[in-house]
């Protein structure tokens, strides 16, 4: 009966504790004894646990975060001592130095003020592309030899004359507008047309007077590879997802912002932001917020048509206009610096931000300028026939049409209607002043010579190049050549066919 009695008991307190081994040994008739053992074990088990999850509980935010930052210290050691070959040599003081370094690098990195030297590797690049080209009197084969050989490449999509280009953040998309309106989406990598988000083809409204409207002259595609900014002679901005582009004829924009009296000439998105501005031919700046989907503001203060625009890291929009000036928009204070070349020098007609604080103007009369925000004049030396002349020496400039730069980076790469795209290094040098201005240098040499600079090296494309987009660390660009220039029909190179290029600077995309 006792034993009864504490089997009962036993039952009651193993249901009360919830453990499948004290009713096992229960129903083998074990005795209270062992039955207290067990509950002592199974508490201390919980106190086990408990304690860790106390313990997890008492890890405060900061010293997460000191803990994880650790383990990336631990991590980034590891690396730089296999990347050491085992060498012993180096000290703990070298060590912390490799380790800071590359920090700092990397947090430069993320917000894209990291400043790169890869005019060394394009060059080298285009050398040895340029060994297994044979040399040619001929310019129009020569060219054709860069299409033999692949290192350029043309693809058919567009009717009419194309006028601007755009890449994404990684360069794997491009995309090209056109004085017939289409615009289409390539595949850098494979080169080949992926989807046509506007078709020349397209049913509207327009009367036969008004078919110009249809040109596209400005594009824009954000940093995160999200949106795309359209705009042109219908005077309307057009905002495309690029996520959603299909294979269709005809995609729907995600919004359009209207307002500017005439054309809209250019283009701009802040660098890592929504901002975008917006040049049109009626003097005006107008100022979106695609995060909101929103117009902001206006920004006046040019008298004559924007024809350019860009801008880096900073609130800081740069534009160019027929006023022969240049305006850098202090956009958070409302105000605005004006610089003027001065002189016999013409308007621009393009503008790159290296990065903030410098930009590049091309004008009209072939010269080819690099700014600083501090300084009223161009600095370093001023390239007064980037492009060469019409015919001979006595001929007139060539206009530079077209510029683009690799961001916090030493190359830029310029167009024009000579029939060649050419590549300049932007080099650092020591000067008595306090700063270090910047200079452009030729990356290769060739025949004939440009106000006293290097000669320079170019890569032959027949027609007008129009815009140009130079790709991530300088692999390759994407260029718009045509018959016609940009903004008008004065000028036809004959033979020359509507294409959109791209062109190699290295030997792999």
């Amino acid at each position: 009966m006792a034993i009864m009695m504490s089997g009962r008991k036993g039952v009651t307190g193993a249901s009360s504790g919830g453990s499948k081994r004290t009713r096992a040994k229960l129903d083998l008739g074990y005795g209270d004894d062992d039955d207290e053992l067990d509950d002592e074990d199974e508490d201390s088990e919980d106190e086990g646990e408990s304690s860790e999850e106390e313990s997890e509980e008492e890890e405060t935010v900061d010293a997460k975060r000191l803990r994880l930052a650790k383990d990336y210290l631990g991590k980034i050691e590891a690396q730089d001592s296999s990347d050491s070959d085992g060498s012993s040599a180096a000290t703990d003081s070298d060590t912390d130095d490799k380790v800071g370094k590359r920090i700092l690098k990397e947090r430069l990195k993320s917000t894209g003020l990291l400043q790169t030297c890869i005019a060394e590797s394009v060059s080298r690049g285009i050398q040895e592309m340029k060994a297994t080209i044979e040399a040619s009197d001929s310019a129009e084969e020569l060219a054709k030899s860069w299409i033999d050989k692949k290192y350029v490449t043309y693809h058919r999509g567009h009717d009419l004359t194309p006028t601007c280009v755009a890449l994404s953040r990684e360069g794997h998309h491009a995309f090209s507008g056109s004085k017939d309106g289409s615009l289409i989406m390539w595949d850098v990598e494979e080169g080949r047309k992926m989807t046509t988000i506007l078709s020349s083809k397209r049913a509207d409204n327009q009367s036969q007077y008004a078919r110009n409207e249809r040109e596209l002259l400005a594009l824009a595609a954000s940093d995160d590879g999200r949106y795309l900014a359209t705009a042109g002679r219908d005077k309307c901005v057009r905002v495309f997802d690029i996520r959603t582009l299909g294979n269709t004829d005809t995609a729907s924009p995600v919004t359009i912002f209207e307002g500017h009296k005439k054309a809209v000439t250019a283009l701009a998105f802040r660098s890592r932001t929504m901002d975008l501005y917006s040049g049109s031919e009626d003097r005006c700046i107008r100022r979106y917020d695609l995060g909101a989907m929103t117009y902001v503001e206006t920004l006046y203060g040019h008298q004559s048509a924007v024809v350019g625009m860009d801008c880096a890291n900073k609130n800081r929009p740069v534009s160019i206009a027929r006023d022969r000036t240049v305006r850098v928009w202090k956009v958070e204070e409302d105000s605005h610096f004006v610089f003027r070349p001065g002189g016999d020098v013409g308007s621009a007609d393009c503008i790159s931000a290296i990065q903030d604080g410098w930009f590049v103007t091309g004008h009209d009369d072939g010269r080819l300028a690099l700014w600083r925000e501090e300084k009223k004049r161009p600095v370093g030396d001023v390239i007064t026939a980037a492009h060469g002349y019409e015919g001979t020496s006595d001929g007139s400039k060539r206009s530079v049409v077209c510029c683009d730069g690799v961001a916090m980076s030493d190359v830029l790469a310029t167009g024009s209607n000579d029939g060649h795209l050419r590549l300049w290094k932007v080099r650092k040098l020591a000067s008595a002043r306090s700063f270090s201005p910047l200079i452009f240098i030729a990356l290769q040499v060739s025949t004939g010579e440009c106000a006293g600079i290097n000669p320079l090296e170019s890569i032959p494309m027949h027609g007008h190049v129009n815009d140009v987009a130079v790709g991530p660390e300088g692999r390759f660009c994407v260029a718009a050549v045509g018959q016609e220039p940009r903004l008008g029909r004065w000028d036809r190179v004959a033979r020359a066919k509507n294409r959109f290029a791209i062109i190699r600077l290295r030997n792999e995309l």
